[in-house]
């Protein structure tokens, strides 16, 4: 697929998680880290294989309580409980405390911007457009700590607006947080593009509003014959969409 009149886009959103930031190094080695300050001694590769349990219920959360992420303290407490799931086979029995106190530091760790790194790709994707002119956002399901995070990673520089769902109290897909994001940025939904990696959230969410959708498939696991919206495996794969010029130099 192509972008009809590249050249009419004039604002542009983008998700955060796993579109602008990563975990770092890693949640396990994260995890891991945090149980060697707590002392408690448990083998990274042991964290890695509770990940896929965790995983199961972050799933089945997010199916059954789409609220979530509209509420600051709600997403506390999901996360505390994803923890729970990672830590709990390495605690022993009955000792709900202590695994309460890892989970929750943990999380903690997490609203740190030591833990989050830039994709490679971002910092080239955003100065190239914000000096092109562009207006950009971030719409993102996260809890308040996203603010200063990004600022710790020099991100909210390039940003007019950061609509994050737990100040909004609105999470992804509601078409409401779309709508305060192209309120709060002074944007037109036909002259507005979206980027982010979830079909449901970021596609479906932007799409209705009127948002051009564009889905970021870092790991290349979907092809443009199973889509019906512009694919990219790259954030600069977007600057090409948008016939934008790439600015010459570094961006690290």
């Amino acid at each position: 697929m192509k972008l009809e009149q590249p050249q009419s886009m004039r604002t542009i959103f983008f998700d955060a998680g796993f579109t602008l930031l990563r975990p770092h190094p890693s949640v396990a080695e994260i995890c891991h880290q945090v149980c060697q300050q707590l002392s408690l001694h448990v083998h990274l590769e042991q964290l890695q294989g509770q990940i896929e349990i965790a995983e199961d219920f972050y799933f089945r959360h997010v199916r059954s309580h789409p609220h979530t992420w509209a509420n600051n303290q709600d997403i506390d407490s999901f996360w505390i409980e994803y923890y729970t799931h990672l830590l709990q086979p390495f605690i022993e029995e009955h000792d709900e405390k202590r695994l309460y106190q890892m989970a929750a530091t943990i999380n903690t760790e997490f609203e740190k911007h030591t833990s989050w790194q830039l994709y490679p790709d971002v910092n080239e994707t955003l100065e190239t457009l914000h000096t092109r002119g562009y207006s950009l956002g971030v719409i993102s399901d996260w809890g308040i700590s996203l603010g200063p995070i990004l600022h710790q990673l020099q991100l909210t520089r390039y940003f007019d607006c950061v609509l994050i769902s737990a100040a909004t109290r609105h999470a992804k897909p509601s078409p409401m947080l779309y709508d305060l994001a192209l309120q709060r940025a002074n944007a037109i939904p036909d002259y507005t593009i979206h980027i982010g990696d979830s079909y449901i959230n970021d596609v479906l969410g932007a799409r209705t509003v009127g948002i051009t959708p564009v889905l970021l498939d870092r790991a290349h696991l979907v092809t443009e014959q199973t889509l019906d919206c512009l694919l990219v495996h790259s954030l600069t794969e977007l600057l090409d969409i948008l016939e934008v010029e790439r600015l010459e130099g570094e961006y690290k």
